[in-house]
């Protein structure tokens, strides 16, 4: 039913404001669903090893921490303009992250970087 008086329209019939020619939509409506596809891939990988990890995505990457424990373990950071991740490791003594190796650290793909961090070749990340 339409109404001579605009202010008793319904709102959900009604697209615009007409004071302020605002669309009129409630906060949750409209809003685009994010899926972060990599964060998934590190969940399944962690997963298929038995578990124990959890993952959070940070501003500058993903960080990993034990379960048990809430002790991080690795980040994993993207590289600009590439499908790879720099790989950092928590330095209990220095309270940061740090890069493997003394020469601008390890950079690899997910699958390959995932592989490296349970591997731990270095022995910097399951101390």
């Amino acid at each position: 039913m339409k109404s001579k008086n605009k202010r008793l329209q319904d709102p959900r019939t009604s697209s615009k404001d007409s004071r302020s020619g605002k669309s009129r939509r409630s906060a949750g409506e409209d809003q685009a669903v994010v899926l972060d596809f990599v964060l998934n891939r590190i969940n399944l990988y962690n997963e298929s090893c038995g578990g124990g990890v959890s993952v959070r995505k940070d501003a500058r990457g993903y960080t990993l921490y034990l379960e048990e424990e809430n002790t991080p373990i690795a980040r994993l950071r993207p590289r600009k303009g590439a499908d790879d991740y720099f790989i950092l490791y928590w330095s209990p003594f220095r309270q940061r992250w740090q890069q493997i190796g003394e020469f601008g650290g390890v950079v690899l793909p997910l699958d390959e970087a995932l592989d490296f961090i349970a591997n731990d070749p270095m022995d910097c990340f399951w101390y």
